[in-house]
């Protein structure tokens, strides 16, 4: 299959990409830096787009000729100068998926998040939620993929970078108030697996996925799990009042580029499991 992969360089979109070529599958590498792609994935298309941007189905139309199927990896954690999440996780992949419809390309994944919806109070949940419905309302042979926080030993991004920063602290791991916050981590090798499978596969119209590890673990014991992990010696736990980790999360706003961040601390405090 030819496959158009937007955000083919991003966190989760590189080990998606790499599942598919590994699969035999054509990748075409929609991203923000064609040059980057093109190092990262030899032999591979690459396509300049701009999600800020590229908000009509007229700027996606000419990249849809000859694709057989469109997985979306777009995203960001909230909005900065010069980045709408408004426009990369709605409007952007909106115009896509109308884009998909009048050229034909039936095959459609959307990589959302598990939590993405109104009820999280963030516009990260908000408006991956509005895309994820405007994919459901289209006859396409659409799928809406919902992720736990993906982790791999390959770096780490948002949620992720925030928890192994915690849990690297010296002497101590802050938790935020009573550390009990369920999360149900996935593996990204098993995220990029299963989405591999999904595009192959047909028939899943409208189909909504909570991609989720085996077992859900609380805060405290995923930032302990992590500790032990990366090598460092046993530390205290410390709680942190949540007002406290609430002006630390301001304070990340305002100079932006850290893991802690309001929309970060507003989805650890949501939860993130699923059946």
């Amino acid at each position: 299959m030819r496959i158009l992969v937007t955000g083919a360089c991003g966190f989760i979109g590189r080990h998606i990409t790499s599942a598919l070529i590994a699969a035999g599958h054509r990748v075409v590498c929609c991203v923000r830096d064609p040059a980057r792609a093109r190092r990262m994935f030899p032999g591979q298309e690459a396509l300049a787009c701009d999600f800020n941007r590229d908000t009509e189905v007229s700027d996606w139309q000419p990249r849809l000729d000859g694709v057989d199927a469109v997985i979306n990896c777009a995203g960001i954690l909230q909005s900065r100068s010069g980045q709408s999440i408004a426009a990369i996780h709605s409007a952007a992949p909106k115009a896509l998926f109308d884009a998909c419809l009048a050229a034909g390309v039936r095959r459609v994944i959307q990589i959302s998040a598990l939590g993405a919806e109104p009820q999280a109070g963030t516009a990260y949940a908000l408006s991956k939620h509005e895309a994820d419905l405007h994919l459901q309302s289209l006859s396409l042979d659409g799928t809406v993929v919902q992720p736990s926080l993906a982790y791999t030993p390959a770096g780490s991004y948002g949620g992720t970078s925030l928890f192994r920063a915690l849990a690297a602290l010296p002497w101590l791991v802050p938790v935020v108030g009573r550390g009990d916050q369920s999360f149900q981590p996935i593996h990204m090798a098993d995220l990029a697996k299963g989405v591999r499978r999904l595009v192959e596969r047909t028939g899943t119209s409208g189909e909504v996925i909570a991609a989720v590890g085996p077992r859900a673990v609380t805060f405290t014991d995923l930032l302990l799990a992590l500790r032990r992990w990366l090598g460092l010696p046993p530390a205290r736990v410390i709680h942190v009042p949540q007002f406290l980790a609430g002006l630390a999360a301001r304070f990340g706003d305002l100079f932006g580029g850290g893991p802690l961040t309001t929309t970060s601390l507003r989805m650890l405090n949501y939860g993130n499991t699923a059946n």
